[in-house]
């Protein structure tokens, strides 16, 4: 193994000229040298292209790139170009508007060369504020990392938080479908990979929530809900001749909790859902669902039918997520 591998910092942007600078600025602070920035444009209107050629004339390990036409627009697109153009030992993804501590680097390439692991998760705070939720969030990490823990939602850690082995990052996708929920969909993968990773107690990366930010653009609960649903779908979708049985089952069941949560909104993929209960489930189940939806019998607002599955799974052990 190198002394100074590479790292690949990969960051995906869309009109953040006003604030790319400063990210930047703390990419170049780095006490660990041997990086290159691979920033990739998602069709961008500003004039963030100018921005970026400001850092890169002065430092050539900033690469610039418009997204191709070949991937779908979105952050997802634009990371899996940025997957094709990577060169690095190692991956890390970054956001255009957050920071990095000066040791972020340090911290994350010296847990890797000390051990075995196949990828680090560190941690990360918000600018101005402690947040409860992001703290709670690393819990389940602390007590080691499972599949079954990270695919039920038990388990979790923000895309920025990670660094990944050359091999593992490129051998798997971002869901260009998906515009929210993108790095559960992806870290589900990995970890049908692998789960052997090192958790680092440290705060490295500084996270910063605006009015432009994703979470913050979404209109309402209900959005959110059918955005967390559409995630959860497509990791089934993307996972299923992988995943066990238990965890195929949980995300089906994840996914029936989010719309009994929300019944007046309209949700996509109703008939493939379907067609997966009474695969996954079993005919009695895939009825009850069925009632429910077409028939508008919800059973006492759902619990009729979770009681059906509960009872199919019984012998499995599986629950739903809340």
């Amino acid at each position: 193994m190198k002394e100074q591998p590479l790292v690949s910092i990969i960051i995906p942007t869309y009109n953040r000229a006003h604030l790319i600078g400063e990210t930047l600025d703390s990419i170049l602070a780095q006490t660990y040298q041997n990086w290159e920035c691979v920033i990739v444009d998602d069709g961008s209107t500003d004039n963030i292209e100018n921005v970026i050629e400001d850092y890169s004339d002065g430092d050539n390990r900033f690469r610039y790139y418009p997204r191709p036409a070949e991937h779908l627009p979105g952050g997802n697109g634009a990371r899996n170009f940025g997957l094709k153009k990577a060169e690095g030992d190692y991956i890390v993804f970054f956001d255009s508007d957050d920071l990095m501590t000066p040791n972020h680097l340090t911290v994350k390439i010296n847990a890797l060369l000390n051990s075995t692991c196949d990828y680090v998760i560190a941690k990360t705070k918000f600018f101005d504020s402690f947040d409860p939720w992001a703290e709670r969030m690393y819990e389940g990490v602390r007590k080691g990392i499972t599949a079954e823990g990270f695919i039920m939602q038990q388990q979790s850690w923000l895309t920025y938080d990670i660094c990944i082995k050359r091999k593992f990052a490129k051998s798997i996708q971002f869901n260009e479908s998906l515009y929210s929920g993108q790095e559960f969909n992806y870290f589900s993968k990995l970890v049908l990979k692998s789960i052997n990773a090192i958790f680092i107690e440290e705060y490295i990366t500084r996270r910063r929530v605006h009015e432009g930010s994703i979470r913050a653009t979404l209109p309402s609960r209900d959005s959110v809900m059918v955005s967390a649903y559409t995630s959860c779908w497509l990791t089934y979708e993307d996972i299923k001749k992988e995943a066990s049985s238990q965890i195929r089952k949980g995300l089906l069941m994840r996914c029936v909790e989010i719309r009994y949560k929300c019944p007046k909104s309209e949700f996509p993929y109703t008939a493939a859902l379907a067609k997966a209960i009474f695969k996954e489930f079993g005919a009695w189940p895939g009825i009850s669902f069925l009632c429910m939806k077409f028939f508008n019998r919800n059973f006492g607002k759902g619990y009729y039918f979770r009681r059906v599955l509960a009872k199919a799974n019984e012998k499995e052990g599986i629950t739903a997520v809340n």
